[in-house]
């Protein structure tokens, strides 16, 4: 099991594989963004696809953005979707590969926001917990 980077050359036929997963990556933005969007936002090169996976299978994604702000850029992990217990098999490739992709952009760090589960992981990789997103959303009736 591995994970790396999806080069744009192999992006579509990567995409169909990793299906299922951006439809839950899709599901818990609720409703900021569809598959087809975090797709588009693939396509025209506003993220990057880190796909999970092994010489016949994909097992989930990580998708990333540099984000700039006023003072410094950021790699920022937007979406992390897969199968259960398997980013375990990649969990130290994965954080150096997220390492290497900020130091190549210029970034100042990485930051992401996650579920609770995340956090003896981040912190083993020297991530501080530093503060828990708590939302609220209202229905829109149409």
């Amino acid at each position: 099991m591995k994970i790396s980077v999806v080069p744009m050359s192999q992006l579509l036929g990567v995409v169909s594989a990793l299906r299922p997963y951006l439809e839950e990556s899709a599901k818990w933005s609720r409703g900021r963004a569809t598959p087809e969007d975090i797709v588009r936002f693939l396509i025209n090169g506003q993220m990057l696809l880190l796909a999970v996976h092994n010489d016949d299978s994909v097992y989930g994604h990580v998708i990333c953005e540099v984000k700039a702000y006023p003072q410094c850029k950021m790699l920022t992990v937007q979406y992390c979707a897969g199968e259960p217990h398997h980013m375990e098999f990649v969990e130290d490739e994965m954080y150096a590969l997220l390492d290497n992709l900020a130091t190549q952009a210029g970034a100042a760090g990485i930051e992401f926001v996650g579920r609770p589960g995340w956090k003896k992981s981040a912190q083993s990789h020297g991530y501080e917990v530093q503060s828990v997103t708590y939302q609220k959303f209202f229905e829109v009736t149409k």
